[in-house]
């Protein structure tokens, strides 16, 4: 049954085209700048001499950014509760429970942020593959070696995927306030509103 819903869930999010863009690529944005600077964090922490300011530094940027990505999932949040009005509505009139449309909403937010951590890892294998083949051609000397050179660009690109996951989690965690609010507007929508709405 849950998988079901869940399933359901992702199915009715790829059809709001527009609205599943925008927020992909929102979160995408988020949880690549999250690891980036998760990752400078920790190189800055290894590489002696460490310098408190720029820990300092750090940490003040990984504040703010989950600040907004806590801004982010409550905006999202709200349009999304805003925008499923009358499918809970209508889902309540023909029998489901709060906690099948609890399972529905959180499979949505759930799939939209798997999704786009997804998106990275394929557009940072893409663009490695892309470069590390023409890099191979191009790289041949006279001996027959090989030597392949990184340029500064693609190893910003290059996100180790334990930084990945850190990020995840951490966006998972700042979407709590937003979650909290989805659920509290999704479960109180009447089934009425299925019956009286205009045409």
């Amino acid at each position: 049954m849950v998988l079901r819903i869940f399933f359901k869930a992702w199915r009715i999010t790829i059809r709001t085209t527009r609205r599943f863009i925008v927020f992909l690529v929102a979160y995408a944005i988020l949880l690549t700048w999250i690891a980036f600077i998760i990752r400078q964090y920790y190189i800055t922490l290894f590489t002696p001499p460490v310098n408190p300011d720029v820990l300092t530094y750090y940490m003040v940027i990984i504040g703010w950014t989950l600040v907004a990505g806590t801004i982010m999932g409550i905006i999202f949040s709200w349009l999304l509760a805003h925008g499923r009005r009358d499918d809970i509505a209508t889902l309540k009139c023909v029998g489901w429970s709060n906690h099948d449309i609890r399972e529905l909403v959180l499979g949505e937010v759930i799939f939209i942020t798997i999704a786009a951590v997804i998106t990275i890892a394929v557009l940072g294998v893409l663009a490695t593959g892309i470069y590390a083949s023409f890099a191979i051609m191009l790289s041949f000397d006279p001996l027959g070696n090989t030597v392949i050179f990184i340029p500064d660009a693609l190893r910003l690109i290059l996100i180790n995927p334990f930084f990945m996951l850190i990020s995840f989690a951490a966006v998972m965690v700042v979407q709590l306030p937003g979650i909290l609010i989805l659920l509290w507007r999704s479960l109180r929508i009447s089934p009425m509103r299925a019956l009286t709405r205009p045409e």
